[in-house]
């Protein structure tokens, strides 16, 4: 056990124990170590099987719209998971005074999909160390790049720790820049490979919805998407851009670039290059430096009179 995750552990108890919160969430044991699994402690003995390693993957944020205490509850929040929590407080999905939040700093996370390709075998545990990842197996340790084991959410990641928590389980580390670098390669294209690349892509949707139901940001009680009048439910390539598109645009200016949308995606649609195009332009048309962090005043969020208007000498296209 590791020194964080022990000092998670008697932090959650204790938070538990004396009632601050009615339920923990953070991650617990899943079907095999390397695919620990979202966690729900409501009691001590909860607390004590929450786990902290590099293979713990997915935001949490979006559980706090699940949970059913009636009292607060705590989470466990990295950069990603922190900027999903502001989110969900800037939407009013959230209360303040409902969530404590505890704060700690995350150098990526090994995909376990990627372990195995690499190492030939169940990964049982791994260690990042710089640029490298030390991955356990059955048959010993080995060495590897970062690249080659992160998840591809993790590698262009801009925040490693959350930009405010009740408690710190580390020191937190100062945010980055994000780059836009696959956006570039894309817009480079003409109209017709473009085309031809979505239309690759979105052929592949088998409209199962998992990219809404895991976004913090894609959280409407109720969504136009469910409604035959916007949409209707068979899946044809019409219909899936324009499922895609209208998702796009209506998380535009509040995706936090977690990339859970394109993890969670059962096709392997690279959607984080949709919401990467969207980020660019905001952050190029409206000056805004960091367009995946919820702001004051948001840019999609107000009107303007002097507000760009770029499209009408024609813009790059997705």
């Amino acid at each position: 056990m590791s020194e964080r995750e022990s000092r998670l552990r008697s932090l959650a108890e204790e938070l538990l124990a004396s009632g601050q919160v009615r339920t923990f969430i953070g991650f617990g044991p899943g079907y095999e170590p390397s695919r620990p699994l979202p966690w729900f402690a409501q009691d001590p003995a909860g607390a004590a099987q929450l786990l902290l390693n590099p293979f713990c993957g997915a935001t949490l944020a979006r559980y706090l719209l699940d949970d059913g205490s009636p009292g607060p509850v705590g989470v466990l929040a990295r950069g990603c998971d922190g900027l999903g929590i502001e989110r969900l407080l800037a939407d009013r999905r959230v209360s303040r005074d409902r969530v404590h939040v505890v704060g700690v700093t995350c150098r990526g996370a090994v995909d376990p999909d990627k372990a195995y390709r690499e190492a030939g075998d169940t990964p049982l545990s791994a260690e990042l160390e710089g640029e490298r990842v030390l991955l356990t197996t059955a048959s010993g340790t080995r060495e590897f790049p970062r690249a080659s084991c992160l998840y591809d959410r993790c590698l262009s990641c801009a925040d490693p720790s959350p930009r405010w928590a009740d408690d710190w389980l580390d020191e937190p580390l100062p945010p980055g820049k994000r780059e836009f670098p696959d956006v570039a390669g894309l817009e480079q294209q003409d109209a017709d490979r473009r085309y031809a690349f979505w239309t690759r892509q979105f052929s592949r949707c088998l409209r199962c919805h998992a990219c809404r139901q895991a976004c913090p940001a894609c959280h409407c009680v109720s969504c136009s998407l469910d409604h035959p009048e916007w949409l209707d439910g068979g899946i044809s390539l019409d219909n899936n851009f324009m499922y895609h598109f209208t998702r796009a645009y209506h998380v535009a200016g509040r995706c936090i670039a977690c990339g859970e949308c394109q993890q969670a995606c059962p096709a392997q649609i690279p959607l984080m290059l949709l919401n990467d195009k969207f980020m660019r332009d905001i952050r190029d048309l409206f000056g805004v430096c960091h367009p995946h962090r919820p702001q004051e005043k948001e840019p999609l969020g107000q009107f303007c009179p002097d507000d760009p208007e770029g499209w009408r000498e024609g813009g790059a296209q997705p």
